[in-house]
């Protein structure tokens, strides 16, 4: 898990959603992601509205590993709809996933950040899925005994800023959020 390596030292800072509860680390919650159901453009389902998990129980899901946020919401949302979804690959990137979905190997669900770009350029679509976006808190954890290193505090300041999202994401609350669809 990462936020063991963040514990042993072995890395700086982790983003991550639901934080390990230690003393010995800073946890900061910064921005709120939404997990959304993702297909092919083209993909029979992209056209439909009003969708439920159960509709989908036939399609293959690119998942990501055990042990992954995303992977534990997914299937947290499938035991609540009771629903066995059909797990076609596993694969350890959202980068690979979302190639793989566009070749048409079968749907998944990833954060909206992660999959804005290709929203927007027409290679991916969004599916209307009741229950969803699956809305979580990401947060930003380090050692509480480091003293962080320039560029690290830079790249905490710049998470903070939200500049690095998508066009529309705003700020509420003193977090940065998704636009609403």
């Amino acid at each position: 898990m990462v936020q063991e390596k963040v514990l042993k030292n072995e890395l700086d800072l982790a983003v991550v959603g639901p934080p390990l509860k230690d003393a010995d680390l800073v946890v900061e919650p910064f921005i709120f992601d939404e997990l959304v159901v993702i297909a092919p453009l083209e993909h029979p389902l992209a056209r439909r509205r009003g969708l439920s998990l159960k509709d989908l129980k036939d399609e293959p899901f690119l998942m990501r590993e055990d042990g992954s946020g995303t992977r534990f919401a997914v299937e947290k949302a499938a035991r609540k709809a009771n629903v066995r979804l059909e797990v076609g690959m596993e694969l350890g990137s959202n980068g690979a996933i979302k190639h793989a979905v566009e070749s048409g190997l079968g749907l998944a669900i990833l954060s909206r950040y992660a999959v804005g770009l290709e929203e927007t350029a027409g290679k991916l679509a969004i599916l209307d899925v009741d229950g969803f976006p699956i809305r979580r808190q990401w947060h930003i954890v380090h050692l509480r005994r480091n003293r962080l290193a320039t560029p690290v505090a830079g790249f905490i300041d710049f998470l903070r800023s939200g500049t690095w999202g998508m066009p529309g994401v705003v700020e509420q609350d003193g977090y940065v959020v998704p636009p609403d669809d």
